[in-house]
């Protein structure tokens, strides 16, 4: 599910894979949000079917596996149901920070957490000292889960290392 350029080059590298592939897109063409390339290629694919205007309805399965994918179509509200046993969503990345508003917190254009810098910050450590971000909400992170939680156990030595810091009184001088 997905119609962005990470979908796209899903869809390509799966349909090296697999013997059916279906793109489920919320718009109504690929041309809008994907590369001109990707399009091309995914439209020379000949085991890709592409379903604009869609959005998933339903998923069926049983003891954690799936056996099926539902899906409406926009206009027609016609459900469709496929034996489909593997689900990949690239469905974009708008982060989740408007509760950061007032924190003092920096963000980027786009939202994400600025994190690290030349001002003497730690790598993963904010705009705010001592409040650090990992994962895909931090601006230009490489937006991997392996990628977050190999961040999550650089904090974990960051933090200690603040922390002892922050409870070190200073030496009294005579």
């Amino acid at each position: 599910m997905g119609g962005g350029n990470s979908a796209g080059q899903a869809v390509v590298y799966l349909a090296g894979q697999a013997t059916k592939v279906w793109l489920l897109v919320r718009g109504s063409e690929l041309e809008s949000s994907m590369s001109r390339y990707l399009v091309d290629r995914i439209a020379g694919l000949p085991n890709v079917e592409v379903v604009t205007q869609t959005h998933i309805s339903g998923l069926e399965g049983e003891d954690g596996m799936l056996d099926a994918v539902r899906w409406r179509h926009g206009k027609s509200k016609e459900e469709v149901r496929r034996p489909i046993r593997h689900l990949f969503l690239f469905i974009g990345a708008e982060p989740n920070t408007t509760w950061l508003s007032g924190s003092g917190v920096a963000l980027d254009a786009k939202g994400f957490v600025l994190t690290g810098g030349d001002d003497g910050r730690r790598p993963l450590e904010t705009s705010r000292r001592g409040i650090f971000a990992i994962g895909d909400v931090r601006s230009n992170s490489v937006k991997r889960v392996a990628a977050a939680v190999g961040e999550g156990a650089q904090v974990v030595a960051i933090l200690h290392a603040f922390l002892a810091g922050a409870n070190q009184t200073p030496a009294a001088t005579a």
